[in-house]
């Protein structure tokens, strides 16, 4: 009796031993992105995972049949590329989306979802995709907006999501049990909770195409601030040619002062957690983005004089002058308010995104540890913006923290004389005002009409320039081309 009874012990060992096997295997092994391992710093910065996936993944299968199952969630038609991502020929993700199998294929965003710019220079072309370039035409409060709609919708069940996986793939029997009963209800209530979370984005101005809030869901979530009332939504930056000098002052309003505390920080506003820390993708992103050069202007003097791109030396040459004189003290490299935190009663802009961070987030966020001390030290509160670069100004358009005036043009121009209503998220380049395409049927149609009298939008002061004559305008906008 005594022998049978343990055999029965081994035998229930042996099975709860298999079964704890084949749970670790299908649920939390964590596989190599083998496919990238040879790949070029800038492909891994599109594709590579940040270490978001087991924070924010949503199994590969499902990502695939939301588009399908629930396209009166999206804002137009196109599947997910109507959110604006840019999308390369033959990728099986758009630009900005790692898939990594942690148990089963995830599929979270990284650094290039916000970084990453596309354009044409001439409407019957290509878009060219361009990183780490600012964000012109993405749309991430939408896709957030939509994965929330999606998981509320009666439709997000077992049943109706296997049916659509089944046309596009079969899975394994197994799987499809654990899709059944584990994988598609837990994404179901996460999703859920993913929109109860950011509620409080839908009582504040919308974030629209080429912006987002990146520090509101961090004060009200990790740092456990009580949901205030202030404005942070913000232009996407490009992020080439990074390699500041010690102090210089980095993000929009210069809140943060370390470029590797940026970088990981951004990683931990994108899902990142300590047990899942991609330290040598994220080093590897860090190093590339203090080399990776700005992108060269499309405007040059060898082209044809009846060229939208013509550049005219002389003009520029006089053009130079007037920026030494009126630009280079601030967004020169030798400039010494360069890369310096401007107060924002000097430059008059709008001051939301400056409310927004306070002390107590930055003494909050140096005091953030989580189980693992991630060696904050440089968060600050801050009261002014960055005097930022001019490297691939051509291509920073919309101007401004807020990304609130649409071209180079309308910089020079005094804020009651800019647009006051134009559209963001065309991709079309603009080469007589230097910027993109913001107003017309097209611009209509596909970008998001931006209002600079919402809250956070206001599109004054920068006054810098705008009590030039008008030659001395054009000749410093044929310089500002070069740059």
């Amino acid at each position: 009796m005594h022998s049978k009874t343990v055999r029965w012990m081994v035998v229930l060992l042996a099975l709860v031993l298999v079964m704890g096997a084949v749970g670790w295997y299908k649920l939390l092994r964590e596989v190599e992105q083998t496919s990238l391992k040879e790949a070029s710093a800038a492909e891994w910065f599109k594709y590579g995972s940040i270490g978001s996936e087991e924070e924010q993944g949503v199994p590969y299968w499902i990502w695939r049949v939301l588009p399908k199952m629930f396209p009166e969630y999206l804002p137009g038609p196109g599947g997910y590329a109507a959110l604006g991502v840019p999308w390369e020929q033959g990728q099986e993700l758009p630009v900005g989306f790692s898939k990594k199998t942690i148990g089963f294929p995830r599929v979270a965003f990284n650094c290039a979802f916000c970084h990453s710019a596309r354009y044409r220079l001439k409407e019957d072309e290509p878009p060219t995709i361009m990183v780490p370039g600012p964000g012109n035409t993405v749309r991430p409060q939408d896709y957030a907006r939509f994965l929330a709609a999606a998981a509320n919708d009666a439709r997000f069940n077992s049943d109706d999501i296997l049916e659509q996986i089944s046309l596009i793939y079969e899975l394994p029997w197994l799987d499809r049990q654990l899709y059944r009963y584990l994988i598609i209800p837990m994404t179901k209530k996460a999703l859920i909770q993913y929109g109860q979370t950011f509620a409080w984005a839908q009582e504040k101005p919308p974030w629209g195409t080429g912006r987002i809030d990146p520090f509101n869901p961090i004060k009200f979530g990790i740092l456990q601030m009580g949901i205030d009332t202030t404005i942070g939504n913000a232009d996407m930056m490009p992020l080439w040619n990074l390699k500041v000098r010690e102090g210089d002052a980095l993000h929009w309003d210069g809140l943060n002062t370390d470029l590797h505390e940026v970088v990981i920080s951004s990683a931990i506003g994108d899902g990142m957690t300590y047990k899942a820390i991609a330290h040598d993708s994220l080093d590897r992103i860090e190093a590339w983005l203090q080399e990776v050069p700005p992108p060269a202007s499309p405007f040059d003097a060898r082209k044809g004089a009846d060229s939208p791109y013509f550049l005219d030396k002389q003009l520029a040459a006089k053009g130079k002058t007037i920026y030494e004189k009126n630009c280079a003290e601030c967004h020169a490299p030798e400039g010494k308010r360069h890369r310096t935190v401007i107060p924002v009663e000097e430059v008059g802009t709008d001051r939301h995104r400056v409310d927004m961070w306070t002390a107590e987030a930055a003494k909050r966020y140096n005091a953030y540890q989580e189980d693992y001390d991630w060696g904050m030290r440089h968060f600050r509160d801050v009261d002014g913006y960055v005097a930022v670069p001019h490297d691939g100004l051509w291509l920073r358009g919309p101007y401004l923290h807020n990304g609130s005036v649409p071209t180079l043009r309308d910089m020079l121009r005094k804020p009651e004389d800019r647009p006051q209503v134009f559209y963001r998220g065309y991709d079309l380049f603009d080469p007589i005002n230097v910027g993109f395409v913001s107003q017309g049927e097209e611009a209509e149609r596909i970008g998001f009409r931006y209002d600079t009298g919402v809250p956070g939008n206001s599109n004054q002061g920068h006054l810098f320039g705008t009590d030039l004559p008008q030659d001395r305008k054009e000749a410093l906008l044929e310089y500002l081309k070069t740059l």
